[in-house]
Parts: structure tokens; C-alpha cells; sequence
């Protein structure tokens, strides 16, 4: 068992089923090396997942234990079968071991039925259908945007606006004998035409994260890797700034600082706005 293993065991009792199966999943488990069980007992329990054994040998499984099913407190098997049970009728682990081939395939249907997603053959490609289904909407509409910008930050204030922005654009250097003057010509490299976009204003109370790391820099993580490659195909002229109501520090100049990002110390705290972002996202 490896470390990860064991402190999951320890703490299983901590987890929901879906959070539990994303992890499992992440380690390799899919849902057909997971078998489901109820947890024999004649007593309400005080958590939903009981335990979980993890079987390297030989088939490279997990066993999680739940307090659903045929087994646990509020069984629908009627009584009578316990009370045998009970009495040394039936062997306690011979009626575990029955009853626990239908306890795997009624939990198995009964979280897929939960958790549709985990369902392969329900959904083969589960992430591309959501994908699919957030490009029906009108990312580029301002409630759709605030909407997606506050499910990225959930810990900060979103206000999303219609604003003109200047598009930089280039032409590429004038060649001598290819290119032509007109009154549709520019004569340059580089041109800014005003164009209809939308500015995002993100609003933190303090200017870091967690110790030793900006909301700048984690801003601009969570733009790469979850904002932008949705937005790539609308096509939107964006700007993002950061407003950080509450900053007094020292100016320091290092690795990874911001011009103008660390204001001087003083006593009272004053606004800050730091512009994240400005272009357009293809």
C-alpha cells in the first residue's frame, strides 16, 4: 500500500462517493476495479462510506464498503432473514458473501445513476460533451462571461462590462515595389483600431493569495489553464484588471515582482488596479 493509499484509508471516513471516485480514478482505478459492498449491520451508521481495502494482488483492486444496500440498517430484506442470521441459522459470512454479489451490481447502477459522468457507457466521452454543450452558449454575451469568470473565482468579486478597446494590429513593414498607397493604406507597422470588447474587473480584499504568492500570479494561472482555452473559440477582445481594495507593503524589486504592483509602506491602505490582460483571445 502506498502512502497515498493508506492515508485515503485513514481518512475515508472524510469523503463524498464522487470526490472519492475522481481520486480513485486518478490512481488508476477504474470503475470495474472497484467492487461495492454494504456494511453488515443491524444499526443506523453516522457516515456514508464505512471503509475501503485496496487489493493489489492479484487483480489490482478496491473494495468500498458503504452503509447502503441489502446489509446495513435499513435493509429491504425483511427481518426474519436477520433473525436467522442471528439465531446461527445461516452463517453470518455465507449470507454476506450472497447477498453481497447483488450489494455490488445495485451500489455500481445506483452511483452511475448519481454520477452519470463516471458512466462510460452511458457517456463515452463525458469532458467532450461539456465542452461541446459550454460552446452552445453565448460565451461572449456579459452574463454568460460573469457567470464562467465566477466559477473560475469563486473567492473574488466579478463585475463584467461592455467597453471599446484598441485592437493593435500588424501590417508588416512597407516593401519597396509591393506595397501600394491609397487612401485605404497605412503607412506603418503597426495599427490600433477601436474595436466593441469586454473588460473583466476582478475585486480582492488582500493582495496575496496565500503566503508568497500574489493574486496576480494566480490570477494568470487560472486565465491560462482554465478561462482562455475555452474563450480561444469565441474570439474575444478582453481586459482583465485586478483591484486590491485593502494594500499597505514595502516596495520591493525581485524574481517575479510587479512594476507598480508592491506600493510603498504607509499607514493607510489605499486601491490598487493592475491590468492582467488586454488583447484578443483565438
Amino acid at each position: 500500500m502506498t502512502a497515498l493509499e493508506k492515508k485515503i484509508t485513514e481518512n475515508i471516513w472524510r469523503f463524498e462517493p464522487i470526490s472519492l471516485l475522481l481520486l480513485l480514478n486518478h490512481l488508476g482505478y477504474g470503475m470495474e476495479q472497484i467492487l461495492f459492498r454494504s456494511h453488515f449491520s443491524l444499526s443506523s451508521q453516522a457516515r456514508l462510506i464505512q471503509a475501503i481495502e485496496f487489493r493489489p494482488e492479484p487483480h489490482n483492486k478496491v473494495v468500498l464498503t458503504l452503509n447502503l444496500g441489502f446489509l446495513v440498517g435499513q435493509s429491504l430484506l425483511p427481518n426474519y432473514m436477520f433473525k436467522q442470521v442471528h439465531d446461527d441459522t445461516i452463517g453470518e459470512q455465507r449470507f454476506a458473501e450472497f447477498f453481497g454479489y447483488f450489494d455490488d451490481r445495485v451500489l455500481r447502477r445506483f452511483l452511475l445513476a448519481i454520477y452519470p459522468e463516471c458512466d462510460d457507457s452511458l457517456s463515452p466521452k463525458w469532458a467532450d460533451r461539456t465542452s461541446t454543450a459550454l460552446h452552445t452558449l453565448r460565451l461572449d454575451s456579459v452574463v454568460t462571461l460573469h457567470w464562467l469568470t465566477q466559477l473560475v473565482f469563486p473567492e473574488l468579486q466579478v463585475k463584467v462590462e461592455k467597453v471599446t478597446l484598441e485592437r493593435r494590429i500588424d501590417l508588416g513593414a512597407p516593401i519597396l515595389g509591393k506595397s501600394q498607397l491609397g487612401y485605404q493604406t497605412v503607412l506603418g507597422k503597426i495599427k490600433q483600431m477601436p474595436v466593441p470588447g469586454k473588460r473583466i474587473s476582478l475585486i480582492a480584499e488582500e493582495a496575496d493569495f496565500k503566503v508568497g504568492l500574489p493574486w496576480a500570479n494566480e490570477i494568470d494561472r487560472r486565465l491560462q489553464n482554465l478561462m482562455f482555452p475555452i474563450l480561444e473559440a469565441v474570439g474575444l477582445d478582453l481586459e482583465i484588471w485586478l483591484t486590491i481594495r485593502n494594500q499597505s507593503t514595502w516596495l520591493s524589486l525581485q524574481e517575479n515582482s510587479y512594476l507598480g504592483y508592491e506600493s510603498v509602506f504607509s499607514e493607510t491602505s489605499q486601491a490598487r488596479a493592475i491590468r492582467i490582460f488586454s488583447g484578443l483571445i483565438v
